[in-house]
């Protein structure tokens, strides 16, 4: 496997032991998802302005629209899917996460113009299917439908990191996320009572930033000479991974119309990157 598939399927790896890691102070603390994601960002608003501050890179932010907007739902996608990883169990809540590259295609359509075809329908089509299935054929209860929530925020999210990539750097597109987080969850989490255990919560808090920047960095890494088609199977490798997680490790309970769902949510994801496909640079 070449460097690049390395660093993608790394990213993957790290995205899912953050899902982990956030299941795992949930469950310990008793609550405290308000905290837990106040400490992930600002963790990492820390450590960005912190290298800024010595020097070893700078957080000149040129398109100020982009910046907020990125940051805001970057930050809600985020601290969504702590929320349905609580809601409906970190499998489930990872899957319907993946809906965020069907968002992305159709927000980057109608927002940056870019092409629309068949195979995005069908896509969405897939997805939607899915999204019915994990609900049981019903109508998607609260923490599916928080789930959606952060994954339409997180679509939206990627067509403004898009506008960013043109005129600023990763260090500040990393940045607006972690600002906005802080101050999005700031208020909610000083008025919420503290979890049971707070030491577990901040922990928990502590790891997921590292994990999310691993992630973050071997995901930058990886994407400079992969294909979107080859970014998009590879990082598909974190719900199937949480998915596994969450029935070893958690006991989550799952059934056919569940693994069914989950499947077709997933084919509706890959379609969508293999719609990107082009020959790569390297091989």
């Amino acid at each position: 496997m070449n460097r690049h598939r390395l660093c993608l399927a790394g990213a993957a790896c790290c995205f899912a032991a953050m899902g982990i890691t956030v299941k795992t102070a949930l469950a310990v603390g008793h609550d405290g998802v308000f905290l837990l994601g106040l400490i992930r960002f600002l963790a990492a608003f820390l450590f960005v302005s912190g290298g800024a501050a010595a020097g070893f890179w700078r957080l000149r932010v040129h398109n100020r629209k982009a910046f907020w907007l990125r940051g805001f739902f970057g930050a809600g996608g985020n601290f969504l899917l702590f929320v349905s990883i609580a809601l409906v169990g970190l499998g489930r809540g990872s899957v319907l996460s993946q809906l965020m590259v069907v968002f992305a295609a159709l927000f980057g359509h109608w927002l940056l113009g870019e092409r629309l075809n068949r195979r995005l329908g069908v896509s969405v089509g897939l997805t939607a299917s899915g999204v019915l299935m994990l609900a049981g054929f019903r109508s998607p209860g609260t923490g599916e439908l928080l789930a959606v929530s952060g994954a339409l925020c997180s679509g939206l999210a990627l067509v403004f990191i898009r506008k960013l990539k043109e005129t600023d750097s990763l260090h500040v597109i990393f940045f607006s996320q972690s600002l906005c987080g802080v101050l999005l969850l700031l208020p909610a989490a000083l008025l919420a009572p503290l979890p049971t255990a707070v030491a577990a919560i901040v922990q928990g808090g502590l790891l997921a930033a590292f994990f999310d920047t691993c992630g973050q960095y071997l995901m930058t890494r990886g994407m400079r000479t992969a294909s979107a088609a080859e970014a998009g199977v590879l990082l598909v490798l974190t719900p199937v991974i949480s998915m596994a997680a969450g029935l070893i490790l958690f006991h989550e309970k799952t059934d056919m119309l569940t693994l069914l769902g989950c499947s077709l949510i997933l084919l509706g994801s890959l379609s969508v990157a293999l719609n990107s496909l082009r020959p790569s640079a390297q091989c």
